[in-house]
């Protein structure tokens, strides 16, 4: 009960009565001083910073012995701050034990009988707040349990039996042969405590804000580089069925769990054929970004080619009388850098048809003709055969060839045309 504006015109505050601020400060540590020490009490203070108790309840006596402002809603406000020990038990009892020492505080510090009496009148109005948090906090405990009964990690055991169950499950995955390879140079300490939690939210209830098929697609991805696929999820699955087997698990719960899991091997369905589609798209970047002259195998096999092809050339009855005198070393350097041009980059200021009709100015007085082009070529495809060059890769380079032809064609009596 608080006083009228009238009375404490008349009378003055509360607070002043008692002795004012010394008075609170003496009487705020006498009160702890008793509270704490209460064995029915003193459980609920641990923990607590009693300085920083004693403060606020300094500030809410020293209102509540003035005046309460009419914006504080006192019920609301003795909620909120007690809403933590409600949860841990306190109750209206507690609140009589407190308002005992609150009164043997007051008389151990000589207050008046009167200025107790109307002290007491206004904290005992206090009292159903303490009745109705206690039921709220049963109530809320009650539905926690039913909550708890509910939900299949409580039926399984909890998170003592959560801690054995990926104990067992990961020593089972680390002898299987068709998974070991998958934990190679990972912490399994670490990957335990990751599916702790994972299995905790899932046998409980996982979060509205989590979306489980990228969370399994990202905590998994780089396995799905390594081949991890559904066969891989199917044999994991066994294995976590084993082990509820193994802890006494029932069989309805083991169901249920299976029911939570199963809806995840499309995951790795996906994550297989994602990661497959993303090898062969690295593959072909990878490729694309080389040029054919690198595909071919670069500087080393460029060379091996050349000698083969001019071991070829040489020989053939149709062309050796256009290498009689010419210093075959020559040759076959000066071939390696058209090559290494052609199946690169040809230099936009590099007259290809030009260049081509200096370098055979001589042969083709000679006679050099189409003729003798087609056979060079066919020299040139079976000498990558013969190096057992892809036949992917004999098609792009005899496709950087052949437009060549023409010169030949043309010769001499071409040009003299032009």
């Amino acid at each position: 009960m608080t006083t009228t504006a009238a009375e404490e015109k008349k009378n003055g505050y509360l607070l002043d009565r008692i002795g004012g601020e010394p008075a609170l400060e003496a009487a705020v540590d006498e009160f702890y001083s008793r509270v704490v020490s209460d064995a029915t009490l003193g459980h609920f203070f641990d923990g607590i910073t009693i300085e920083q108790l004693k403060e606020h309840q300094r500030k809410f006596l020293r209102m509540a012995f003035t005046r309460i402002p009419e914006s504080i809603d006192v019920v609301k406000f003795m909620h909120s701050k007690h809403e933590r020990l409600f949860l841990r038990g306190l109750n209206a009892e507690h609140f009589d034990t407190v308002a005992g020492h609150f009164v043997g505080t007051l008389e151990a510090l000589g207050v008046g009988p009167s200025e107790i009496d109307e002290a007491v009148g206004v904290v005992g109005p206090l009292r159903p707040i303490f009745e109705e948090g206690a039921e709220r906090a049963a109530a809320a405990a009650e539905e926690k349990d039913a909550a708890d009964e509910r939900q299949l990690l409580s039926r399984l055991g909890g998170d003592g039996a959560l801690h054995a169950a990926v104990d067992e499950f990961y020593d089972r995955l680390m002898e299987d042969e068709t998974l070991s390879r998958f934990f190679e140079g990972i912490s399994v300490d670490n990957l335990k405590e990751h599916q702790r939690k994972f299995l905790r939210m899932a046998f409980t209830e996982i979060p509205a804000s989590i979306d489980v098929v990228k969370f399994m697609h990202s905590k998994h991805e780089r396995l799905f580089a390594m081949g991890l696929d559904e066969t891989h999820f199917d044999a994991v699955a066994g294995h976590f069925v084993g082990t509820l087997n193994a802890l006494g698990v029932k069989q309805r719960e083991i169901d249920e769990a299976v029911g939570v899991v199963a809806p995840l091997r499309p995951i790795f369905e996906e994550g297989a054929a994602w990661a497959n589609k993303h090898a062969e798209e690295e593959k072909k970047e990878e490729t694309e970004d080389k040029t054919l002259f690198d595909r071919l195998g670069g500087e080393g096999a460029i060379t091996a080619a050349v000698d083969e092809f001019y071991a070829r050339v040489v020989v053939d009855n149709d062309l050796e009388r256009f290498f009689v005198g010419v210093p075959l070393d020559v040759l076959k350097e000066h071939q390696r850098k058209f090559m290494k041009m052609a199946f690169t980059s040809v230099p936009e200021d590099v007259d290809v048809e030009k260049y081509m009709f200096t370098k055979h100015y001589r042969f083709f007085a000679m006679g050099l003709n189409e003729s003798h082009f087609d056979k060079v070529a066919g020299h040139f495809v079976s000498t990558l055969q013969h190096l057992e060059v892809s036949q992917n890769l004999i098609d792009e380079a005899v496709g950087n060839i052949a437009p060549l032809r023409p010169v030949f064609e043309k010769g001499i009596k071409g040009r003299g045309k032009k």
